[in-house]
């Protein structure tokens, strides 16, 4: 079983990663994990990523300069696509050679593809089914500013740069509401897998 698991920052979808990891044996790929590393100096998404922004993108130390990166994304649409276009194919192509890997040593694995951009990177062809976690917004926004100490104006920046509750819910199989309590969490995850 593949399931892409999305939902918009702060929904909690680590929460849901960590169940099925522990209690489940799930596989995880997390697609911001394999994107990182993609942008690594030398690795492919780097030496693009410099070409597209520029050299001053770099930190002094060599590397992608991430925060640099994200205030010029995040308030450019056409340099987020740019940057989405970049990343997500390559990122895509290295989430289904570790799929063909994992399968190869056990037919029956449960398999997570974690990714904001699950929808929009075309994830549908590889996974079985989507999985949308779901928090409301007062919920998400206090879990971003307490544990990344964002200010409200950056939340809802990055809040209005993603699919939209009814859009994630329009294109996913299965909803987890994550506004509530670990256990409400867990069996609304057992309701899905069915033990």
């Amino acid at each position: 079983m593949i399931i892409g698991l999305t939902g918009g920052v702060g929904g909690g979808k680590s929460t849901v990663l960590n169940i099925l990891h522990e209690k489940y044996n799930a596989h995880i790929l997390e697609a911001d994990k394999i994107a990182k590393d993609l942008m690594s100096p030398g690795e492919i998404c780097f030496v693009k990523i410099i070409r597209e922004f520029g050299e001053e993108i770099k930190s002094a130390d060599g590397e992608l300069d991430r925060k640099k990166l994200a205030d010029i994304v995040f308030k450019d649409d056409n340099k987020l696509k740019k940057l989405n276009d970049i990343v997500h194919p390559e990122v895509k192509n290295k989430i289904s050679s570790q799929i063909k890997s994992i399968m190869e040593k056990d037919k029956n694995a449960i398999i997570v593809i974690e990714a904001a951009l699950l929808i929009e990177a075309g994830y549908r062809d590889i996974c079985d089914k989507f999985w949308y976690v779901y928090s409301d917004y007062p919920v998400r926004k206090q879990r971003l500013m307490d544990s990344r100490g964002y200010t409200e104006k950056k939340v809802e920046e990055i809040v209005n740069n993603q699919l939209t509750e009814e859009e994630f819910k329009n294109m996913c199989d299965y909803v987890i509401d994550n506004s509530n309590d670990f256990e409400n969490t867990l069996q609304q995850i057992k309701n899905i897998i069915g033990s």
